[in-house]
């Protein structure tokens, strides 16, 4: 007797288990809703060893970072003169956290509760760094680009672009 009830039990909570998968599968999708992006845009240049620091827009939905890098000096960057976040601020503690992509393509997540590096640009390869892209103050969303007195000589000229 104790055998079949244990028999009907699990075969109960089998059938109320597939009932429940079968739907959540049978659900309507939901349809995107259009909203409008917003873009915003900052143009500086820097000496070797300059640094500038700027406000992260304050909205409550993931900002996207461009940053475009050069020294206008004939010669392109390698690999790349460009490095990117996907930046959020967490509407409680205030702390940041990013998935952020160097010029060399490497990406790397993390928050500002552990590293205040986002992401880099290269000069030809790690461990060369001609300028980082890093959280100044977290709560304040005051995010900074500085450029490496040791391994860059001319001015860096930079395009920052915000999509949110």
């Amino acid at each position: 007797m104790r055998n079949r009830l244990s028999f009907l039990l699990i075969s109960s909570l089998c059938l109320v288990s597939f009932a429940v998968a079968a739907q959540a599968q049978n659900q309507v999708p939901l349809e995107p809703k259009r909203v409008e992006c917003n873009c915003a845009e900052l143009q500086f240049t820097l000496k070797p060893g300059g640094s500038q620091t700027f406000l992260l827009p304050a909205v409550q939905t993931p900002v996207r970072v461009e940053v475009s890098f050069t020294l206008a000096n004939g010669g392109t960057q390698e690999p790349s003169e460009l490095m990117d976040a996907l930046i959020n601020q967490d509407p409680s503690s205030k702390q940041l956290t990013w998935i952020g992509t160097s010029n060399n393509g490497s990406t790397s997540g993390s928050s500002s509760l552990k590293t205040s590096l986002i992401a880099s640009i290269f000069g030809g390869g790690p461990p060369t760094t001609n300028a980082t892209l890093e959280v100044a103050t977290a709560t304040s969303g005051i995010l900074t680009i500085k450029q490496n007195a040791a391994t860059t000589a001319l001015p860096g000229h930079y395009v920052v672009r915000f999509c949110y």
